[in-house]
């Protein structure tokens, strides 16, 4: 933690209009709380995690704030990447050329499969020749088809590819995903994330004519949307039914 962590818990308190001992209760005293907003003292992981909850904020969203002065050159490169528009071209290049320039001085496997991503983007957009585009995609894939387990991080790094593969293959990959989130189930980033990751394969599966499957993929989307209130999703996804 850095000395302005109690700071940060503090601000954001005091904008959602909570007192210590609201933010506190079940999960220690309100004395203790305030030696944290303090600097004075620092919670458990656990603790830490509950009084996030308390505070209807993300885990990121809570080191964003933390360290948005602060951010490695690595964590604003990924920061970039998923906040990108993957339908602008010339955005997708210049995001590429930072990244082969921090690749020069640094080996990163994950910022390198950023790379990859940028280029299968690229070559899809520029040539529309999708075994081109799956070039640099089953780089990606490769690596990570390895792993037992993935984490939050590595699904929203495939899921800005799944729709470059063969549908068999996206759909195979779908099935993984779909097991990764299990352990994350009701935690609203991760079933965001399958929200997004239906849709990217019903379109694949319709685009294939295979519509009873792509039905099911969207049938699991409806009760998620309107669970976390993505409406634009919802509507996405009963376009895409219709």
């Amino acid at each position: 933690m850095t000395k302005d962590f109690g700071d940060v818990l503090k601000k954001i308190r005091v904008d959602r209009g909570y007192s210590q001992q609201y933010v506190a209760e079940g999960i220690m005293g309100q004395s203790a709380y305030s030696k944290i907003e303090r600097n004075e003292i620092e919670p458990t992981f656990r603790k830490w995690l509950a009084i996030l909850e308390k505070l209807n904020i993300s885990v990121d969203e809570f080191r964003y704030i933390l360290n948005q002065e602060n951010l490695t050159t690595k964590e604003k490169l990924i920061n970039t990447f998923f906040s990108l528009n993957y339908n602008h071209l010339d955005d997708l290049k210049q995001f590429k050329d930072q990244i082969c320039t921090y690749l020069k001085e640094e080996e990163d496997y994950l910022l390198r499969d950023l790379h990859y991503a940028c280029e299968s983007l690229i070559e899809l957009t520029t040539t529309q020749n999708p075994e081109k585009a799956q070039f640099y995609a089953k780089k990606i894939w490769e690596r990570m088809e390895k792993f037992d387990k993935w984490y939050l991080l590595d699904i929203r790094l495939i899921n800005t590819i799944l729709f470059i593969f063969p549908t068999d293959v996206a759909a195979h990959i779908g099935e993984r995903v779909t097991a990764q989130l299990i352990p994350y189930q009701n935690l609203k980033e991760a079933e965001i994330l399958l929200i997004n990751v239906n849709i990217n394969l019903s379109v694949l599966l319709i685009d294939d004519k295979n519509y009873p499957e792509a039905l099911g993929y969207l049938e699991k989307v409806f009760p998620l949307c309107k669970k976390y209130q993505q409406y634009n999703q919802l509507a996405i996804a009963y376009a895409r039914k219709g």
